[in-house]
Parts: structure tokens; sequence; C-alpha cells
């Protein structure tokens, strides 16, 4: 028992001084630009808290991502606090300084609600999007999206009631892409 409880708090040191290191660190300067983004596509693979930007049938980026409080199995009702799983497209673009930058996606689709329906869920929810933090939280979050895909944590919990949540320079490079319209894809 002695034994477990002193691996659990060198574990738990162990963790606490990774983060303290990661806290640290500072992304680097911003990637020369590229050219504009023709065609875009969004995939996101929520079993490997990533999102990929897709550009004419080709990989143009791939970032860190963390999703809701539940982030195993998809959408069903609104307080769910679980990310959306199926094909949805992009429906709004709005600037704003709790996400930073938002992009609008499609939650509920007709399979969703059928989902819904069939397990007798009224309120399918809404208002789920792809998007940034607050300016005052962005070391915060780029810390939790380190930790979350490097030890797994995110399969665990996520920060968004049910959002697709990127660090902010990642935001940026996906919604100077993405465009009313743009398929997004949510795998589990």
């Amino acid at each position: 028992m002695r034994r477990a409880v002193r691996s659990g708090m060198y574990f738990t040191a162990a963790l606490l001084g990774c983060t303290a290191v990661l806290a640290q660190r500072r992304p680097g300067p911003p990637a020369p630009p590229r050219s504009p983004c023709q065609e875009p596509s969004i995939r996101v693979y929520k079993h490997q808290n990533a999102l990929e930007l897709w550009c004419a049938g080709a990989l143009r980026g791939r970032y860190r991502a963390t999703f809701g409080a539940h982030p195993v199995g998809p959408k069903v009702r609104r307080g769910d606090e679980r990310t959306p799983e199926g094909a949805y497209h992009i429906t709004s673009r709005v600037s704003t300084p709790r996400f930073h930058r938002f992009l609008g996606v499609s939650y509920p689709n007709a399979e969703d609600r059928r989902r819904s329906a069939a397990l007798g869920v009224r309120d399918p929810g809404g208002g789920i999007g792809i998007h940034g933090v607050e300016r005052r939280r962005e070391g915060l979050a780029r810390l939790w999206l380190e930790v979350a895909t490097s030890t797994g944590l995110g399969q665990l919990w996520g920060p968004t009631d049910g959002c697709v949540a990127l660090a902010n320079e990642d935001i940026d490079v996906v919604y100077a892409a993405a465009r009313v319209g743009t398929p997004v894809r949510i795998e589990p």
C-alpha cells in the first residue's frame, strides 16, 4: 500500500514538473505565409486529439485539439458535454473575445436528430463550433493541449461543453482557410 502511494506521489510530482516546463514554452515565430487554401475541408479525430486542415485534397496542417468534458461517444442531448460525431459543415465565422475565432458547425444533422429521437431525447442541443480561447487563458489552453495529447488525458476529459478547441495560433490558420459550407468530418 505504501509503495502504491509513493509511486502515485512520484507520478504526480513528475506530471507537475512536466507541466511547469511546458508552461514556459512559447510558440516559435509565425510561419511564412502560405498560398490560399483551395477547396478546404476539416477532419477531426477525437481519439487522437487532432484536427486536420485539408486543401484541395492535400493535408495542409495537423493541430492538437480538445473536446467536451465527456469526450467518448457522440453528442445526444443538450448539456451532455459530448462532441458530436459525423458529417457536418461550417455554418458561421465569428471573431469573439470569448473564443477568439469561432467556426459554427452544423450540429445537429438529420442523423443526430434521429439518434436523439430514438433515445427519447427532444433537444439534441446546438451551438457547437471549432474555436480558440480568451487571450488571458491562452497559456493554460496551450498547456492543456500539450498535456492532454501527450498523456492521453484528453480521452478522459476536455474543457469544452462539446466544441472542438484549438490553440489560438492554430484556429487562426483554420479560420483563415475555412468558409461557410466547408465540410467537417468528426470521427470518434
